[in-house]
Order: structure tokens, then sequence, then C-alpha cells
């Protein structure tokens, strides 16, 4: 017999010998009652490497339906389960995930459901994502707030860092907001997981940021960026926030009053930063540009002075500008006074000699003998072209 046939025959018994272990192996577990096969899945450690064995007592378990029976029965039922799927997710088999993918959907118990999903994403099944951020997403804007839904909210937000699964970034950041306790660690763990499922954060975070449809959200995550301590990259989200929340004119006192305190969040944020972007520039101009109240008109002319930018000096240049021919006409009031000196202070701290323009302009406009004095002090600290 040549060596290629010996080798043949060996594999061969190997495989026989193989088959006739896991069919003695399943009809001994088959004669058990659940109990019997619980404690024959814990001691038999082997059983965890036959993977043919495993789907099988899956199947059986499935078949008998696990939450049906006596309470002691489905505990059992339901431990062998859980059991058995962590087993197929540490050491993948053809057809595991077919097997597994069944069970969230045919019962109820969240802890079922939950090993069920990680397990999936163990084993890199991709096809249950969309429907796993729906399920997400629908709990985190549940009316129950039960206990069940934060366990399977826990277990969707790890599934979904263990796919590294970019769609659920929206779901996920919502679940980082929603209701769920401090006790139930969702809220920490989404948190912790947003960063794992993107390659860009800043990237994902920005169009949410600016166009998410949910202000309630949108002042919610704002913070939450804030937090992180990157004052550039909460700089750069202040700007993203701006962009559009500049033009929303919300009709309800709710919104407006958010809309209020999520542009006001935004000039903290932004001051914040060593070197606040240009970009801000445009929705600074549509906010010195409406009517609004005078602490955003002056906290838009404050960030101005910080931007290291010509088209900041030129806004400011510009409505100064405009309040010097209000004064020669006569129709500055009360506030529009106290806006010119915030707009004295801004330019003075831009540092650019190009603010001079202005500046001189407002000492022949007609202020108070002490605007005059101000702006001469605020271009006195500028330098000549």
């Amino acid at each position: 017999m040549n060596q290629t046939i010996r080798i043949a025959s060996v594999l061969f018994l190997c495989a026989a010998s193989l088959g006739a272990q896991t069919a003695n192996r399943w009809t001994l577990f088959q004669a058990l009652d659940w109990s019997g096969r619980l404690d024959y899945l814990h001691d038999q450690t082997s059983v965890k490497d036959d993977g043919p064995f495993l789907l099988q007592a899956l199947d059986l378990t499935d078949s008998s339906q696990v939450e049906s029976g006596t309470d002691q029965d489905s505990s059992l039922k339901k431990e062998i389960t859980l059991l058995l799927i962590k087993m197929l997710a540490a050491h993948p088999e053809p057809g595991a995930v077919a097997a597994i993918s069944r069970i969230p959907q045919e019962y109820k118990d969240p802890l079922l459901k939950g090993e069920s999903w990680v397990a999936l994403a163990k084993l890199g099944d991709k096809a249950f994502i969309p429907g796993l951020v729906t399920t997400l997403d629908s709990l985190n804007e549940s009316g129950l707030r039960s206990r069940n839904e934060e366990i399977q909210a826990a277990y969707a937000v790890q599934a979904l860092g263990i796919l590294k699964a970019s769609e659920g970034f929206r779901a996920v950041a919502g679940a980082s907001l929603a209701w769920y306790s401090p006790a139930s660690q969702v809220k920490v763990a989404a948190k912790k997981t947003l960063p794992l499922l993107v390659s860009d954060f800043e990237k994902a975070v920005t169009p949410l940021l600016a166009d998410d449809q949910d202000l309630t959200f949108r002042e919610g995550f704002f913070q939450e960026v804030v937090e992180m301590s990157d004052s550039a990259l909460a700089a750069r989200a202040a700007s993203a926030v701006l962009s559009t929340l500049v033009y929303q004119r919300p009709g309800d006192k709710v919104d407006q009053d958010r809309t209020r305190r999520l542009t006001l969040a935004a000039f903290v944020a932004a001051q914040n930063s060593p070197h606040p972007p240009a970009s801000l520039v445009p929705s600074l101009k549509v906010l010195l540009g409406r009517t609004e109240s005078y602490e955003i008109l002056a906290g838009s002319v404050r960030l101005l002075g910080r931007i290291d930018d010509p088209s900041a000096v030129a806004l400011l240049s510009d409505t100064l500008a405009g309040f010097n021919l209000r004064q020669k006409a006569g129709t500055n009031t009360t506030q529009d006074l106290a806006l010119v000196k915030e707009l004295f202070q801004a330019l003075a701290q831009t540092g650019k000699a190009e603010a001079r323009v202005t500046l001189d302009e407002a000492r022949f406009s007609d202020y108070p003998p002490g605007f005059v004095r101000e702006a001469q002090a605020a271009e006195d600290k500028l330098p000549r072209g």
C-alpha cells in the first residue's frame, strides 16, 4: 500500500470514528431529560467543538418551544439554548447563523434575543444589521421603558459594536441619550461604542448635528460631543449645529427655547476653542442680520472677535458701519448702542489693521463722547497698515 492510500485510509477511519462518536453522543443526549441535557453540556467539555452536535441540540431545544411547558422546563430549555448559542458563536459551524437567527424572531425573552444578536455579530452576520438598528431605534423611543427593553438595548449596542456597523451610528447615538436608567449602563456603553462604529468620527457626527430632524437629539448629542474635551472638535461641531439652526424659526415655544439654548451652547463651545473656525462666520452673519435677543447678538459679535479670518473682520466692520450710519441719523436704540461697544471690543480683539477703518469712522459719527473715547482706545490697540 503506497503512502497516499495509507493517508486516505487513516483519514477515513478518523472520520468514521468521529461520526460514530457524534452519533453515540446524540443518542445519549436525546435520552436525557432537560435537566440532564443541561448537565451534560456543562460536564462534557468536548461537545463545544462538535458543531454538528451543537446544531442538532439547538434544533431539538428550539423545536420543543423554549418558552412553553412548566416554569422549570422552560427555565432549563432557556439555559440550554443560551449555552448552545454561546458555544456556536465561539466555534462557528455552517448553518449556525440560520439556526441562531430564528431565536430572536420566535421568543420574547430579552436574554434569548440579546445573546442571539451578539452571537450573530461574532459570527460576522451583517444581514441582520438593518433589523437590529430598527429595533434599537424603537427601544430608544419606547413608552414602556421596561427592564426587559433595557436588556435588549444593551445587547443591541454590543452587537452593533462588534460588527462595527456604521449603519447603526444614529441609533447608538440615540441610545446614549435615551431614557435608559443608570443601572442599565446602556447610555455609557453607547457612548463608548460610537467611535468603534466609524473610521471618521467627526464625519459621522457632523450631519447629525446639522441636519437631524429631532432638535432634542441635536441638543443632547452636541453636549455629548462638547464633553469629549476636544475643544477644536467642539468648535467645529458648533459650526455644524449653527449652519442650519440659524435658519430655523420654530413656532412651538418649547422648540424656540431649545433653539436659543443650543445657539448659546454653540457660542460657548466655539469660544472655548483656541482657534474658532472661519466656517462659523456665515452663520453669525445670519444671526446679526436678524432681530435677535441681545444675548445672541452680543454672543455673535464676541465670537467674531475670536475668529482669525478676514471674513470675520469684514463682518464686524460692516456691522459697525451700519450702526455708524444709523447714529448719524439718530435711529440707534439703547440696545444698539450697547452692541456698538461690543463691536469696538471685538474689532480691537481681532488685532487686524483693517479694523481701524470703521473704528475711525465711529469717532466722527455723532456718538456721545464716551463712545468716541472707547472707539479711539480700540483703534489704538490695532497695528497700522
